[in-house]
């Protein structure tokens, strides 16, 4: 084999695992098609002024794989110093999902923020089951979140 052709099939090689990675990555983090997480809500608003609100294509930041909208300069500049800080809980997946070892979309309507972390949830009635303990909850859901962690999601619903 010549070293053009070792060079590409090593290229195609890399190409590959990149990609495979890639694929991987994307069921650990909730996004959507073009990889925006959040359905394109500013993680930062949950926290301050304390609601979901819809981010802009034009105030956008990566973060483990996952591109993140925001409604203000402010709060792309907060994101970018502490993104751990914002990012939702089980990558941003419905942390009732992961209690009972699944990943489902979350609605980024129905959330909560406790000990300082943001939790999603498939929906609002999903959200009161998950209030009754959410203590409890948390604590199996964070027990099983690194066993599910690289596991294709159950529902896209995007």
């Amino acid at each position: 084999m010549s070293n053009t052709s070792t060079i590409s099939v090593t290229g195609w090689v890399i190409a590959l695992a990149l990609y495979a990675s890639a694929a991987i990555a994307a069921d650990e983090v909730n996004v959507g098609p073009a990889g925006v997480a959040l359905h394109g809500y500013d993680p930062v608003s949950y926290f301050d002024p304390g609601r979901p609100v819809q981010g802009s294509k034009s105030l956008s930041a990566g973060h483990d794989g996952a591109v993140y909208f925001f409604s203000t300069r402010d709060n792309l500049r907060k994101f970018i110093r502490e993104p751990g800080k914002y990012t939702p809980a089980y990558g941003g997946w419905c942390s009732y999902g992961v209690r009972v070892g699944r990943k489902f979309d979350a609605d980024p309507n129905a959330w909560v923020i406790e000990s300082g972390k943001l939790y999603l949830q498939l929906d609002l009635g999903t959200q009161k089951v998950w209030d009754k303990d959410r203590l409890k909850n948390i604590e199996i859901a964070d027990r099983l979140w690194p066993s599910i962690l690289s596991t294709p999601a159950e529902i896209r619903g995007k």
